[in-house]
């Protein structure tokens, strides 16, 4: 090699490290969640509760903010909460408490305790604590260092806080490289001007390797896809506490220690993936990590599933840009990292439409009986697998009119195929309707925007058999050439549309519609639709244009819905861990809860607290008020201590951080008797 290209390489290599870096910092806004939310919580006595600010270092300068009162005491209160939230948006390190020089000795203490919430993480300092708080002089203030503050331990920044950790950064940056390239526009440039540099010695690996070892390369390919997505599941994967509905999952209807029935008790969802979370939590223990593991592995399973479902019929290279699109699709991401049935479905739907198949090339008795298991577990998961089944025999059926080749034997096996899979969810209707009175009403009625689209839906049937030959033209350029491949393309595109008009109909009876629920069940067939087009469209552009369809493709899909799909982040866990830190820091008072949650506590491993009751009310010194994961807001904590004939006035509020999409809450009550 000469002098001058290994010169060349070496400085494209290092212009892209060091590019790539600058880059990743200075466009640090699209990375997602690379630091956490915080806010503080100060118990004070209300003679000190005056000038106490957060301060804390951070880029371009220090910052300082003012805490205020959580609420507002009277002449019985003795103590009160200091309470900030933190405004800053970026890492920040040497969080201390500011109080003037004058009195801050006097007034730290007479601190209770402090309880700094990062991300999910509770930092608890007793009274004790805080009196060997590092301490520094500064413009009239005294700061008092609060110690160990890390969510995560950093190699690269050391002292940050709030940082969710190296790895997530890496696996963040490196996502952004590949769905954000104009972003990165000076990394690429080096990137590619460093392959330019060296095409012929890759072009001549990459030939030999493809004639010799190609079944390996593929291989290797789809193994390193799947890795990615796991990957990309198990990045912050409990980085946020458990929402009520999750919770619910847990501990109502998924618990190990309740009796079997309680997977029945949900009245919106059907038995099927509790009894696979509560044999999960029998085999590897019952807590908030464990279970979510189940749906990080269900999401890396949903990577693998869509490439064997299409494979077989538009190739493999459309298979593995499906799996690659479902590997980096946000709203995957989002479902696999929620303890909910809905990424199983994700997961198993391809299985059932690749028997559906199957079963409409060689109507094989094998084929059928798999199609019905799989279509139980998924009826049996949530109601829309009814629709999805319901979709699957009006396409089969229709398919046979649309081709002019009915065939009445076939139509009646499957017709029979289908009572059985339908059968299967009579226990849990029955239980429901006659033991339970529970009459599947839901409120989600038909809004203007569904009524438009299934307007829609319906103006395009007649185009298919006006524009009959040109569908057949357009499918037979889209996928195999093979006679078995040419219903898949239309099923692709059916399939949602007659999820949906089914999910429409039967709302003008039953309000059951929405784009929450149609989203996962439908989303394997849209990453499936890309992932064909952009096959087709690549191998008529070569490489270059290969790359830069698949960055776009993966990025236009990645940013449908970034984060977790439902919102569902609570704070119940936060609220658990400070009741549980407060109560063990003082043992000498005799603490108790205002509703019986046992369960929950012995699922986060926390102590449990004795229940209060009005006639024992004199034996307690402290009272925690923290409803039922379903009655978590405000107003209806309220509403629970007044049902219990308790002075709302002279409570105690201790507040937290967390994102919920009806934007109250984040709050334990507590108060002194």
């Amino acid at each position: 090699m000469k002098v001058y290209k290994i010169v060349l390489s070496i400085v494209c290599f290092a212009a892209g490290v060091a590019s790539f870096v600058f880059l990743t910092m200075r466009n640090r806004d699209i990375l997602g969640e690379y630091y956490a939310k915080s806010s503080i919580n100060v118990e004070i006595d209300c003679n000190y509760a005056k000038n106490i600010a957060l301060a804390i270092e951070t880029l371009p300068n220090p910052c300082s903010y003012w805490l205020s009162p959580a609420t507002m005491g009277d002449d019985n209160t003795q103590n009160i909460i200091m309470h900030l939230s933190v405004p800053l948006k970026r890492p920040y390190w040497k969080p201390a408490l500011q109080i003037p020089h004058d009195y801050a000795d006097e007034a730290v203490s007479h601190i209770d305790n402090i309880a700094l919430f990062v991300g999910n993480k509770l930092f608890y300092f007793t009274h004790d604590d805080i009196q060997q708080f590092k301490k520094a002089n500064k413009d009239g203030y005294m700061l008092y260092y609060l110690p160990d503050v890390f969510y995560t331990k950093s190699f690269v920044f050391k002292n940050w806080s709030n940082y969710y950790g190296d790895i997530n950064l890496g696996i963040k940056a490196l996502t952004a490289f590949f769905l954000y390239p104009a972003q990165y526009a000076f990394t690429w440039f080096f990137l590619i001007l460093l392959v330019c540099l060296h095409k012929e010695w890759i072009y001549r690996r990459y030939t030999a390797l493809v004639k010799s070892r190609k079944t390996l390369m593929i291989n290797i390919l789809f193994i390193t896809i799947v890795i990615a997505g796991l990957a990309l599941r198990l990045n912050g994967f409990v980085r946020h506490s458990g929402w009520s509905d999750e919770l619910a999952s847990a501990i109502r209807y998924g618990n190990p220690n309740s009796p079997v029935t309680s997977v029945m008790d949900d009245p919106g969802n059907p038995p099927f993936y509790y009894l696979l979370l509560r044999l999960w939590f029998m085999l590897f223990g019952w807590s908030e990590e464990i279970g979510t593991v189940l749906s990080v592995l269900l999401g890396t399973g949903a990577v693998i599933t869509i490439y064997f479902f299409i494979a077989p019929f538009a190739g493999k290279r459309a298979a593995m840009y499906a799996a690659f699109f479902m590997a980096l699709s946000g709203f995957a991401i989002g479902y696999s990292q929620e303890m909910r049935a809905y990424i199983f479905k994700i997961c198993m739907v391809p299985l059932a439409s690749l028997c559906l198949m199957r079963i409409m090339q060689s109507f094989s008795v094998k084929h059928i009986l798999l199609y019905i298991a799989l279509c139980v577990c998924v009826v049996n998961s949530h109601y829309y697998g009814i629709i999805f089944v319901m979709a699957n025999f009006c396409f089969f059926a229709g398919s046979m009119m649309y081709k002019r080749a009915w065939n009445t034997k076939k139509f009646i096996s499957f017709f029979a195929a289908n009572v059985v899979i339908a059968a299967s969810f009579l226990p849990f209707f029955l239980y429901m309707t006659f033991q339970k009175g529970y009459n599947f009403e839901r409120d989600f009625s038909p809004q203007p925007g569904h009524i438009f689209l299934f307007a829609v839906i319906i103006l395009f049937i007649p185009c298919l058999f006006l524009c009959k030959d040109k569908l057949k033209k357009l499918n037979f350029m889209l996928c195999d050439k093979r006679p078995e491949s040419l219903c898949f393309a239309p099923y692709c595109i059916m399939l949602p549309a007659l999820i949906f008009c089914c999910a429409f109909l039967i709302s003008l009876v039953k309000p059951m519609i929405t784009f929450r629920y149609l989203g996962p069940i439908c989303t394997p067939y849209f990453l499936a639709l890309a992932a064909v087009f952009v096959s087709r469209a690549a191998y008529k552009g070569g490489v270059l244009a290969e790359i830069l369809l698949v960055c776009v493709a993966a990025a236009g899909l990645h940013r449908i819905i970034p984060d977790i799909p439902s919102h569902g982040i609570e704070g119940y866990k936060e609220a658990r861990a400070y009741i549980a830190a407060d109560a063990a820091a003082h043992p000498e008072r005799k603490a108790a809860l205002l509703e019986d949650t046992s369960s929950i506590a012995a699922y986060y491993g926390y102590k449990n607290l004795p229940v209060y009751s009005a006639q024992g009310g004199g034996q307690y010194d402290v009272l925690y008020v923290l409803n039922d994961m379903f009655k978590m807001h405000e107003f209806e904590m309220y509403e629970n201590i007044r049902k219990h004939r308790l002075d709302p006035d002279n409570m105690l509020k201790v507040r937290f951080d967390y994102d919920y999409p009806r934007g109250d809450g984040g709050m334990v009550f507590k108060k002194y008797f």
